[in-house]
């Protein structure tokens, strides 16, 4: 009898303590945060701008990459009262090729903020993130500088969401996006054009974007 009266005290107090420390954290008006997420995105089109020093500068639409790309991102910050987030994240974006485009490897640092509408189990909130954009692309043409195909440049992504509640410390997280990316050449290389013609110092610039659908945790 004194065993399991002792017993049931020890589980009481440590009941306690955990409801005490889930209070405190809840009312901590500043708490580090995780979000985490893995993305989808389809390319909707393509402007590229060629610019060398014989030709002068051009720019031409092309067919955007056809496979869509996965993604997966995390950042880490601050949520200040439950309604702000701020914080630096990095992220992976592997690009498949197809029949019009080549494969890529894509790093992404960029600063995250999340505004949070509400603050109870269900959440929607607006996103943003924007930030140093960098592709290796897959070498094709073994005559070029392998630096040819290294690019790198910036993008900007507003989005859309809501969050679910599924703990005490953790939420479901799902989104609609836009990205758009503007990136080129690290360097000058004489290339042939569309007609067999040479390009001399030429560089490539390219504009696009994509439509994300994310899906992910937010931790506390």
């Amino acid at each position: 009898m004194k065993r399991s009266l002792i017993t049931f005290t020890a589980a009481s107090l440590i009941c306690l303590s955990a409801a005490a420390q889930d209070k405190e954290n809840k009312s901590k008006i500043v708490r580090f945060s995780n979000i985490t997420e893995a993305t989808v995105g389809f390319q909707l089109g393509e402007t590229t701008r060629v610019t060398s020093f014989a030709s002068g500068e051009s720019e031409v639409d092309v067919a955007g990459h056809k496979i869509p790309a996965p993604r997966i991102s995390t950042s880490f910050g601050a949520l200040i009262g439950d309604v702000l987030y701020v914080g630096p994240g990095f992220a992976y974006t592997y690009q498949p090729s197809d029949s019009n485009n080549q494969e890529e490897h894509q790093f992404s640092v960029y600063g995250h903020a999340r505004l949070n509408f509400a603050t109870g189990k269900i959440r929607p909130f607006s996103d943003f993130k924007g930030g140093y954009h960098f592709a290796s692309l897959k070498e094709v043409d073994q005559a070029l500088d392998p630096d040819w195909y290294k690019w790198d440049g910036f993008f900007l992504e507003p989005a859309l969401g809501i969050s679910f509640q599924i703990g005490n410390h953790a939420f479901l997280n799902t989104s609609l996006g836009y990205q758009f990316v503007n990136a080129g050449n690290r360097i000058e290389q004489t290339i042939q054009d569309e007609n067999g013609e040479s390009l001399v110092n030429a560089t490539l610039n390219e504009k696009y974007h994509r439509f994300l659908f994310s899906l992910g945790f937010t931790f506390l």
